[in-house]
């Protein structure tokens, strides 16, 4: 009897430890999908190379039929320029301000699957000694800043590090930028517009702490900081939500860990979307179906630390501890950064001269008037 041909469904996912979950064979989340019709193709590509990765994709130099998207941050681009295919799915217990981060002009366009969030990890025994309490659950970056000084007053010589990487340093700048009232981009007169040259204040709070991080913070992303967290050698990180997994995996003391969010948080949820050019959207919607299931989502948690269905949230709160302020954060404190074209283009600017200051190539005002002016010269060359 001749074997049954199956359809290679192919994924295109990002390099992150959340993503890991799908591929560990101890969870078995690819082995137990029941479709012996579907033989799935699941390759992860490094963050730094993902995005001209899904340009290649979209492009038709690579095939795809789902890739993952970072949510609110590129799909107003990839639908306006017809990349994906749209669905339709109940959300069932899929969190509201998730479900809303899916669609785009009234139809749904992404399927969820893990949360990035700000989310500040602090040793408890080192914080309450120095400030005789915890954190507060939620905090404003001047108080965090206020605690670092004071970490330092009381002789520890690093008391921080941030997440300074040049492609990791602008969204670990923005609650900072925020503080200013203002976020990065905004409407005026029917048209975006980045807000950067008027968050000077911000960007120089932000800078401010390297006094209390490592010499070599502006070369720490994830991984650097799951190290320094994980093995007590700073008394406090600010983190992505989906790293909480691999941070408290490897922690050398659990239950010293204190967690809390700022109030000028960012949330992005990673999902999946079916690329328009596919030749299997049907299976591909029903692969998805799958991942984003009540039984997915919970093993999510229970790897990355982030998932995205409340009641995986109400089961998990006594064993995962930080899951009560990670909840705040995505529901009250996080704001979604509003839709905006050539996304990647803009924040590519801004993260090359953010950089720039941090290491000292730039002065901070010098930088910021070169960003608007690269930023302006983004919409023109859209205009064209």
């Amino acid at each position: 009897m001749n074997e049954k041909v199956k359809i290679k469904l192919k994924v295109l996912a990002v390099n992150d430890p959340a993503v890991d979950v799908y591929i560990d064979k101890n969870y078995k989340v690819l082995e137990n999908y029941d479709d012996d019709t579907v033989d799935i193709q699941f390759d992860i590509v490094p963050w730094d190379s993902y995005f001209p990765t899904m340009l290649k994709v979209f492009n038709g130099e690579t095939s795809y039929d789902i890739i993952m998207v970072a949510g609110h941050l590129w799909l107003a681009d990839f639908v306006t320029k017809q990349y994906l295919e749209p669905m339709d799915y109940e959300f069932e217990d899929i969190l509201p301000v998730i479900a809303q981060e899916m669609q785009y002009q009234g139809k749904t366009y992404l399927s969820p699957s893990f949360c990035d969030g700000h989310v500040i990890v602090y040793r408890k025994s080192t914080i309450e000694k120095v400030l005789g309490k915890p954190l507060d659950p939620v905090i404003t970056v001047d108080q965090f800043i206020e605690v670092a000084k004071k970490l330092k007053e009381n002789g520890i010589d690093s008391p921080i590090a941030l997440k300074a990487h040049q492609s990791e340093i602008l969204t670990d700048a923005l609650p900072y930028l925020r503080s200013t009232g203002l976020d990065l981009y905004e409407i005026k007169d029917n048209k975006v517009v980045c807000n950067i040259k008027k968050m000077e204040e911000g960007l120089n709070k932000y800078l401010s702490l390297k006094s209390y991080a490592p010499d070599d913070t502006y070369t720490f992303g994830n991984n650097e900081i799951k190290e320094v967290l994980a093995h007590n050698k700073v008394a406090m990180a600010v983190t992505w939500s989906g790293q909480l997994g691999v941070v408290t995996k490897e922690c050398d003391d659990l239950e010293d860990l204190g967690f809390s969010t700022f109030d000028t948080a960012w949330n992005v949820t990673w999902s999946f979307a079916i690329t328009k050019n596919s030749q299997n959207k049907e299976k591909a919607k029903a692969f998805l179906a799958y991942l984003r299931s009540k039984e997915v989502d919970r093993l999510v948690g229970a790897y990355c630390g982030a998932p995205v269905r409340k009641n995986s949230y109400i089961e998990g709160m006594n064993k995962y501890p930080w899951y009560k302020v990670q909840l705040e954060m995505i529901e009250n404190q996080a704001t979604p950064l509003i839709d905006l074209l050539q996304a990647g283009d803009k924040n590519n600017v801004l993260y090359e001269e953010i950089y720039n200051v941090f290491t000292g190539q730039k002065e901070v005002r010098e930088a910021l008037k070169d960003a608007e002016s690269r930023i302006e010269a983004v919409d023109e060359r859209r205009t064209l």
